[in-house]
């Protein structure tokens, strides 16, 4: 079963007290142009969603999927360089 979160800081993956960076362009939110994923998507949810990503001050980046209820879906976590 999928696992969904109200919010990308409800997942394990995401490290506790990661903040993203408060500026603009600290968060990109994409259309889904890979038929595949977002067939895929919809199956599982049927609605809009979303590419989003999220980058703070050490280049770590977190991105997943946004469904439009606000539900997340396959996040991840790509560390960044130690400050």
């Amino acid at each position: 079963m999928p696992e969904f979160f109200d919010s990308f800081r409800d997942s394990p993956k995401v490290q506790a007290g990661w903040r993203p960076r408060g500026q603009p362009g600290a968060v990109i939110k994409e259309h889904i142009n890979n038929f595949r994923a977002r067939k895929m998507l919809q199956s599982v949810l049927p609605g809009r969603w979303m590419k989003v990503y999220h980058y703070s001050d050490d280049d770590s980046q977190v991105h997943y999927f946004q469904h439009e209820s606000g539900k997340v879906f396959d996040v991840k976590f790509k560390p960044g360089r130690s400050l």
